[in-house]
């Protein structure tokens, strides 16, 4: 369920304002407010890209996990489409490498760094539904038939999605805190199933 802006290309999940004020709760405002800005810069780089590439914009999402940004890819290249598909995380890691010098200063600044981090090793992430499942579609479609690519890319999003679910359930054993990693492990697992 989602409010439409239609002049503004603009789809807004009704769960985005909770999570919103869920994270502002748990988190306070300060580190929402960095983490807001992490998730701006990532889109900001997908942005950056398609005008780069000349690619219109069809509609954003916003949803209570970030956002998604709809474009016309048959418009362009396969490299086209990998460049767009990596550069929301490439802006997190240009951002990332910027303020690691001065990160020590300030828990702020670290927790933006480990934001941007954190954003960049999930998005990167080879999963259908990730950039980084796109970025790996487009590198496996230079090489083979589409089929046989969307077939490869399907395997490598569902293993690795079961070897972090793995690793997280296993780190929850030994951390005692089971229910919590079982929690983030079945999301890990349906979004590398998607």
């Amino acid at each position: 369920m989602y409010a439409v802006f239609p002049r503004l290309k603009l789809r807004v999940s009704l769960f985005a304002l909770p999570a919103f004020f869920l994270t502002l709760y748990l988190e306070g405002p300060l580190p929402t407010l960095l983490l807001l800005t992490a998730a701006l810069l990532h889109e900001g780089g997908h942005l950056l890209a398609m005008k780069a590439f000349s690619l219109p914009v069809r509609r954003v999402d916003l949803n209570p996990m970030g956002a998604v940004i709809f474009y016309d890819d048959s418009l362009c290249s396969l490299a086209a489409s990998g460049w767009v598909a990596f550069a929301g995380a490439g802006a997190n890691l240009v951002a990332l490498l910027i303020c690691l010098p001065w990160g020590m200063r300030s828990p702020y600044l670290l927790f933006f760094i480990l934001a941007n981090g954190f954003l960049a090793f999930l998005n990167l992430l080879p999963w259908q539904a990730l950039d980084g499942g796109k970025l790996l579609s487009c590198i496996l479609s230079r090489h083979l038939p589409t089929e046989a690519a969307e077939t490869t890319c399907r395997i490598v999003s569902r293993v690795t999605a079961m070897l972090l679910a793995a690793l997280l359930l296993a780190m929850g054993r030994a951390a005692e805190f089971p229910l919590w990693y079982l929690l983030l492990s079945a999301i890990l697992l349906a979004t590398g199933f998607c």
